[in-house]
């Protein structure tokens, strides 16, 4: 293969300092981390690193060499801007059923202020905007952790401008306005986005507001924790279709281990999820994503980009940490 000399697909995302505690009694471990890396995880399995470009931020204290870590998967295009402040840390805390919490471990981020106690500084329903926010159309204050999200965000004008315009990129969760303000920009600059939203704005949001809100996102790509309030009243196929005629061409909700529903072209499907022994759940979503956005690109259709994505996601959590899952094959399809 020629050298490529611009990326077709460009992953825009978090790389994160992670502590994670283990649900069985035992030591915990500090590791890289973030939904961009396990995004790069995914997509990788099926097309070449070299076609890949990664966009994140790291703070000046980041302990990770990531750029050694990217070009040694194969990858070419990396666009990483240093921003003065600490970087995030945060706990990842693991229950016995597999789920997670995360808290920040930076100093500042906590003292118990006036907004009350640790817990509900850091819900993550508290963290983003809401209807009032994204009706007006104008900045919020924001509580400090909100802010430190922000800063380890990048934002769409971090791509270097000879990558663009693109085939393809995928935005990975980012609170607050960041992805509204991402496809602001990108108009014109990429014939397909998808979009993993945050559950910092989605579970404020009906599907009309939140088809305003990502207006220009052709995939939509929340987990069902993502709009969990619209299926408190609807069938996860209800929910998929109802986003879809809001505006988004393609909807894949993500579901764990129950099957994928896909609404596209007026119509939904169900793609079902094999099952697999979970070794890691970290970064399920996220390189389901990265996998899908890589398939759409190669010309699969969105059934078949949902199952081969459904697919590096089972091949993810069999693993443990974003290293190992940056060195996986890809599936047996």
């Amino acid at each position: 293969m020629a050298a490529q000399t611009k990326p077709d697909l460009i992953i825009v995302g978090q790389v994160t300092v992670d502590d994670v505690v283990p649900a069985a009694p035992g030591a915990w471990r500090r590791q890289i981390g973030g939904s961009s890396l396990y995004a790069l995880a995914g997509a990788r399995l099926w097309l070449d690193a070299r076609r890949i470009a990664l966009v994140a931020r790291i703070g000046h204290d980041y302990p990770f060499d990531i750029e050694s870590l990217l070009r040694g998967v194969g990858l070419r295009h990396i666009a990483l801007t240093k921003f003065p402040g600490e970087h995030l840390v945060e706990w990842l805390i693991y229950e016995a059923d597999g789920s997670r919490r995360s808290l920040p471990r930076n100093a500042e981020l906590l003292e118990v202020g006036a907004e009350g106690d640790v817990a509900s500084q850091f819900d993550a329903s508290d963290v983003g905007v809401g209807r009032e926010a994204v009706a007006r159309d104008s900045p919020v204050p924001l509580h400090p952790y909100r802010q430190k999200l922000l800063d380890i965000a990048p934002a769409a004008d971090e791509i270097p401008a000879a990558w663009l315009p693109a085939p393809a990129i995928h935005l990975c969760p980012q609170a607050g306005p960041r992805h509204r303000d991402s496809l602001r920009f990108l108009r014109s600059s990429a014939r397909w986005i998808s979009i993993d939203p945050s559950p910092h704005y989605s579970r404020e949001l009906d599907p009309t507001a939140l088809a305003r809100f990502l207006e220009g996102a052709t995939a939509f790509l929340p987990s069902a924790q993502e709009v969990h309030s619209l299926l408190r009243n609807d069938t996860p196929e209800a929910v998929a279709l109802n986003l879809h005629q809001a505006g988004f061409p393609e909807v894949v909700l993500k579901r764990g281990a129950a099957p994928v529903v896909l609404a596209a072209t007026g119509t939904t499907h169900s793609i079902p999820i094999i099952p697999t022994p979970v070794l890691d759940p970290t970064g399920a979503g996220d390189s389901f994503c990265g996998a899908y956005a890589a398939c759409r690109l190669l010309g699969h259709v969105p059934a078949e980009a949902a199952r081969r994505a459904a697919a590096s996601a089972a091949l993810v959590v069999g693993c443990s940490g974003v290293e190992a899952a940056l060195r996986l094959t890809a599936p047996a399809i």
